[in-house]
């Protein structure tokens, strides 16, 4: 045994599951999590905004992010922090494609550094559009 930590995958869906440029919720145990197809890949985050909770799946997806269908907060897909709206962050689960089988991995999930330096926190975007 070489030390090195033997990750767990658990195949939550198809690749044809999710449309492109949108989300689904999908669950496994204590685990409430928001996948995305962005076309080119998939991202997987906690599905619930740091701002009041809102269900990140439903969100409006442009580019590599997510917007609450609550309150338009900005949330990126790659390190879970909230770009405009607050300084809320969510966490980040693994993701890989393997056989047409989309599998998380849960017990890696963690929170990304946000470096909010340079971003504008009071704003918030009313009609979001594709990056």
């Amino acid at each position: 045994m070489n030390g090195t930590k033997q990750i767990k995958w658990f195949r939550v869906a198809g690749v044809g599951a999710i449309p492109e440029k949108e989300g689904r919720q999908v669950q496994y145990g204590q685990h409430v999590v928001a996948l995305f197809n962005l076309g080119e890949e998939y991202l997987a985050v906690e599905n619930q905004c740091p701002h009041k909770g809102g269900p990140l799946a439903d969100g409006i997806v442009a580019g590599k992010n997510v917007f609450c269908p609550l309150h338009n907060w900005k949330i990126n897909l790659e390190n879970g922090c909230a770009l405009s709206g607050g300084t809320g962050r969510v966490k980040t689960f693994p993701v890989k494609v393997a056989r047409n089988e989309i599998y998380l991995a849960f017990e890696e999930a963690s929170y990304q550094e946000c470096d909010l330096s340079g971003q504008d926190q009071n704003s918030q975007v009313s009609n979001p559009v594709e990056e």
